[in-house]
């Protein structure tokens, strides 16, 4: 736990110095600095003034739900209610052109929210109940990746490119950590990853991390949120007729295909 922390610690203050952009899995896309301004990564490497407790625990609440891919645009409406104060992205140009979106309430919003969501026939397809300490990285959905996908999204707002990844799986992951210096406030990460299962025995034996994530970083968002507020993470447009990244991230085939995003409650922090 200790060395999770202080690798947290090391990458948080080099995203301070260099921006959020992280490594892609694909080598041949380019990195880009990006500014954080307004919500003080820093933060989670400051530990001058108040230690993260290693034994603080977060729990929450992931919930998907499910519509009807023609209900895209019902899905917007639900967005609008929503704050984008306390959310950053690695590169806004390119979260937006990749079809993502990421936005928060709070505790007094939350009722009208999943009324909200109710409104346009989601319907709840899963529910995890998650406690986790800080650092942990946890994934929210996955899809398995034969190796031979192209797979299309967008590199900034007007540059759209492709990958190919090997075969292992594609998906949603999240870390959540205590804000050091707002009370009862944590910072999660989202992003897309790509992962290799298989070696966690291995890892683990050498003392690291038992899965390696490899973060998509246009896809990459840190977002404040208080005790028993909510972060929804879902797309903002229909499934492309190509192999796109928001498609593999929200579109789920089938006899009846549907759509799905994701509310993360944030139950309590402390231990």
């Amino acid at each position: 736990m200790k060395d999770n922390l202080l690798f947290l610690c090391l990458l948080c203050w080099l995203w301070v110095i260099a921006g959020c952009e992280v490594s892609q899995p694909d080598a041949s896309l380019a990195k880009k600095a990006s500014s954080l301004d307004g919500l003080t990564l820093s933060d989670l490497q400051d530990t001058s003034q108040k230690k993260i407790n290693t034994d603080f625990l977060v729990k929450y609440r992931i919930i998907t739900y499910a519509i009807s891919p023609d209900s895209v645009d019902e899905l917007q409406e639900v967005f609008a209610h929503l704050s984008l104060n306390d959310v950053r992205t690695a590169n806004k140009g390119a979260f937006e052109a990749n079809g993502f979106f990421v936005g928060t309430g709070s505790f007094d919003e939350g009722q009208k929210i999943i009324r909200e969501i109710a409104g346009i026939d989601a319907v709840r397809i899963a529910q995890v109940r998650l406690m986790s300490p800080p650092g942990d990285i946890e994934p929210i959905f996955r899809v398995f990746l034969q190796g031979t996908e192209t797979i299309y999204y967008a590199k900034s707002a007007n540059n759209s490119t492709t990958m190919a990844l090997g075969p292992g799986f594609l998906g949603w992951v999240m870390s959540v950590n205590p804000d050091p210096r707002l009370h009862r406030k944590a910072l999660i990460e989202l992003y897309p990853a790509y992962w290799q299962p298989g070696v966690e025995d291995i890892r683990l034996r050498m003392g690291i991390e038992p899965v390696d994530y490899q973060p998509i970083s246009v896809g990459q968002v840190l977002a404040r949120v208080e005790e028993r507020g909510f972060i929804l993470l879902g797309p903002t447009r229909m499934a492309s007729d190509q192999l796109t990244l928001d498609k593999l991230l929200f579109f789920l085939p089938g006899r009846r295909p549907k759509i799905q995003f994701f509310l993360i409650l944030c139950d309590s922090m402390g231990q």
